[in-house]
């Protein structure tokens, strides 16, 4: 069994998302897979190719991670058992939540591999939680609504960025697909959108951790709190324009609503010298919109327009590595779907 979740991107409110406010994502084009194959062992074996690591973990280790994770703080958790584990700690996790749901895991091997640049602003990390949670949820035959998968595949988000408020928007539109709204007070909704534009991924760099460009918008609202407060409250006015103007097929409405999130985002210091330089060469080629998507401080741009291949030539030579990406309409719940399908045929 083969089971593929879309990577994501930020198209609006990014940062102002932290403080209440609306928030708009889309998945690409780009797929983290994981595959499962019965095997006559009582552990399940956990497999990461793409960076070389890989382990097994019979029931005794699954329940001990499961109740250490429960009942330790999510730092001190993580400093402790990521000697043992390394990086399948994440997905280890996540093996040891869904055997306490009842899923049978044991007696598994499961791959993840990913196309998705790690560490750009594409979500890698949750499309591949994302992945691997649905994947061993569907071959164990167990049936749970959505939001209890969304949840369980987010523990190994909430491992992998020690954050327990990790990965609700990002695994939410990997699992979903299309474009996912979100706000603290109501959660993620799959929104509706009859017309996708195409995007252009725009490589600036290397960017700074999303903890430290978290931190200096703290920095901001500590310091300069009325005047941040206005800046996160027209970024949530370009959220919510810009995804109207998405719904109405209104690409270059939808384009001025990015730069003015961009120019807020400036303002806040998550931009970067490469980030600007991507989003003034955008606009004399054109585009509707161009601007950071995710934590910023370097990494992923995106933009807009009527001539995508002419803003990736442009992109491509100045020196940024830039590409086109489909908005994926489908994420990894459609495969809980067939599966159902076929099971009730």
């Amino acid at each position: 069994m083969d089971i593929k979740a879309p990577g994501v991107i930020k198209l609006l409110g990014e940062h102002a998302v932290v403080y209440g406010k609306l928030s708009v994502a889309v998945a690409v084009s780009l797929y983290a897979r994981a595959n499962v194959a019965d095997s006559k062992s009582g552990s399940i074996t956990i497999l990461l190719p793409d960076i070389k690591e890989g382990r097994s973990i019979n029931r005794q280790e699954l329940e001990r991670l499961y109740s250490g994770y429960k009942s330790a703080e999510i730092n001190a958790f993580v400093e402790a058992e990521g000697k043992r584990y390394g990086r399948v700690l994440p997905f280890a996790v996540v093996a040891a939540r869904l055997h306490k749901e009842g899923v049978g895991v044991l007696g598994k091997n499961i791959k993840i591999t990913s196309e998705i640049p790690i560490g750009s602003g594409l979500a890698s990390s949750a499309a591949c939680s994302t992945a691997f949670a649905t994947a061993l949820i569907s071959s164990g035959g167990k049936r749970m609504e959505d939001e209890i998968i969304i949840d369980i595949a987010r523990d190994g988000e909430r491992v992998a960025h020690k954050n327990q408020g990790a990965g609700a928007i990002d695994v939410s539109t990997s699992f979903h697909g299309g474009v996912v709204s979100f706000e603290k007070s109501i959660g993620a909704r799959r929104e509706h959108v009859n017309a996708l534009p195409e995007l252009v991924l725009i490589d600036t760099g290397p960017k700074l951790s999303t903890a430290v460009t978290v931190g200096r918008v703290s920095e901001h609202y500590k310091n300069k709190r009325e005047l941040t407060e206005r800046i996160l409250e027209e970024i949530n006015r370009c959220s919510v324009m810009g995804l109207r103007a998405l719904k109405d097929g209104d690409f270059r409405s939808l384009g001025a609503f990015m730069y003015e999130d961009q120019e807020c985002l400036r303002q806040l210091d998550v931009s970067s010298p490469a980030l600007d330089k991507a989003v003034e060469i955008g606009k004399k080629t054109g585009a509707f919109g161009v601007k950071l998507s995710g934590g910023g401080g370097g990494g992923i741009a995106i933009a807009i327009g009527n001539t995508p291949n002419t803003i990736v030539a442009t992109m491509n030579g100045i020196g940024f590595n830039s590409y086109v990406a489909h908005i994926a309409d489908r994420g990894a719940k459609s495969y809980i779907k067939k599966i159902k399908k076929k099971d009730m045929s």
